[in-house]
């Protein structure tokens, strides 16, 4: 939308068209008419003509130093923009790198309670074999003192059994002499007897 608006400078009016607000279209001529009226009181020799030109001048100069300032703020942030840019390029191969640290972190923890665990399995396993060791020594040690004990037994039982034969080959020499004594004691009875027969018979 064109707004057209009707303004006074230094006392002549003018009709402005722009697409800017009303406001705005005055506001400009304010500032043209201020200009225009402090060049003209700072020097009266000049005349309309000569006063708008050097209004013209002032603000083109103001325009263009405006200009020029707002480049050296344009240029100002450049750096801070591109240490900006970096800082965040920075900061996402910080926040990447952290991540992958975070993620070896896990890795490692989770490797750390494999060993834990692995290792709690294996001394478990140690313990099992070191009670059945000992177990077993005890089993052995059980199994020497019986041997040992039917080691001694046996060799009793062959002491006594020695001394058993023994005295059974004793008792057979005294049962073999005792049967040649008895048969010759029958012998002898047997002689009395036919001895006293004949006496009896004489």
């Amino acid at each position: 939308m064109v707004n057209k608006v009707v303004v006074k400078i230094n006392g002549v009016e003018y009709t402005l068209m722009g697409e800017d607000s009303e406001d705005y279209l005055f506001s400009i001529a304010n500032f043209v008419d201020k200009k225009i009226k402090e060049i003209l009181s700072s020097n009266p020799k000049h005349n309309t003509t000569s006063s708008a030109v050097l209004t013209a001048l002032t603000v083109t100069d103001e325009m263009f130093k405006l200009k020029k300032e707002m480049e050296k703020l344009r240029q100002s942030t450049v750096v801070p923009t591109e240490k900006l840019r970096e800082a965040e390029e920075r900061y996402r191969a910080l926040y990447e790198e952290f991540k992958r640290v975070v993620d070896e972190n896990n890795s490692a923890k989770s490797k750390l309670e494999e060993v834990v665990l692995k290792e709690r399995e294996y001394s478990e396993g140690i313990n099992r074999l070191k009670a059945d060791y000992e177990e077993k020594i005890k089993e052995y040690e059980a199994l020497l003192k019986e041997n040992a004990y039917l080691r001694e037994r046996n060799e009793e039982v062959e002491r006594e059994l020695k001394e058993t034969k023994e005295m059974l080959s004793s008792v057979k020499e005294q049962l073999l002499e005792s049967q040649i004594e008895l048969v010759r004691v029958k012998k002898d009875l047997k002689d009395f007897k036919e001895l006293q027969s004949k006496k009896r018979s004489v």
